[in-house]
């Protein structure tokens, strides 16, 4: 897995450890995972790995294909956003996001393709930035719905029972990257309703990799209304003004929650 360092990776591996699964963990903080997932009884291992480069990608496959272990499941869930206007587009922010968030999945999973077990399961963390244009941050939305066309262009190539493929399309999570995308100026339609917990979003994806290979939206009804945008562009256009206003409140809301959580924390 990728990304498991952060708020829904580490709680991925955490479920999946508790499950009796052998955990390998591509990161650039490999310390800290190995902080982080001490109690795991030897069953997890963290390994130092830059996904924004494809050099670093290509060694760690080799070194996983040679040791000749059948992978049962594979998770990209590292991401990265840059929320920036057309306009302010810079060649580092583009190579950064189209690299973590569409290029090293596409390379690992080609890599790793030969030692997928029979029936494996591969997961990509999608965003509903693939279904639906995320205004002020172009690039993010671009590698995303790239992302979900290569999910889909793979799952054909493969006949049911022999690999699955499945893509969970997010909308907000309480993770540190929103915050950070927040301080950012990220888009306010990530509050139009509150965030979802890391925690539950890890238990769905882990109970999807126990099923068949499918698209998953949180919450559902994002996943409706990015389908209707994409049929009728105008949609999205006409009600923007409204959820631009329901988001605001809906981020007041979130800081003062976080406030809050935070002094109570620090009293404690």
């Amino acid at each position: 897995m990728t990304g498991g360092t952060g708020g829904i990776g580490c709680e991925i591996a955490a479920l999946l450890l508790e499950q009796g699964w052998e955990v390998i963990l591509l990161t650039r903080q490999p310390e800290r995972a190995r902080e982080q997932f001490s109690g795991s009884n030897g069953r997890f291992e963290a390994v130092f790995c830059d996904l924004a480069k494809p050099e670093s990608l290509q060694s760690i496959s080799a070194e996983i294909l040679r040791r000749n272990k059948p992978i049962g499941l594979l998770i990209h869930c590292a991401g990265k956003i840059q929320p920036e206007l057309t306009k302010d587009i810079t060649s580092f922010s583009l190579d950064a996001q189209m690299t973590i968030n569409l290029t090293s999945p596409i390379l690992m999973t080609s890599q790793l393709l030969s030692a997928l077990s029979s029936n494996g399961h591969i997961i990509f963390v999608n965003s509903i930035a693939g279904v639906m244009p995320l205004q002020g941050s172009a690039v993010y939305s671009a590698t995303k719905f790239g992302l979900r066309g290569f999910a889909r262009s793979l799952a054909l190539e493969f006949k049911p029972g022999i690999l699955r493929i499945s893509s969970i399309f997010l909308a907000a999570v309480d993770t540190q990257m929103l915050q950070q995308e927040t301080q950012d100026g990220g888009s306010v339609l990530n509050f139009v309703s509150q965030p979802l917990s890391a925690r539950n979003v890890a238990r769905t994806i882990v109970q999807i990799s126990k099923g068949a290979g499918r698209e998953v939206f949180l919450p559902k009804i994002d996943g409706i209304f990015g389908h209707a945008c994409l049929m009728m562009p105008w949609l999205l256009r006409l009600s923007t003004p409204i959820l631009e206003k329901i988001g605001k409140n809906g981020l007041r809301r979130f800081l003062k929650r976080k406030a809050v959580s935070k002094s109570t924390t620090a009293q404690d």
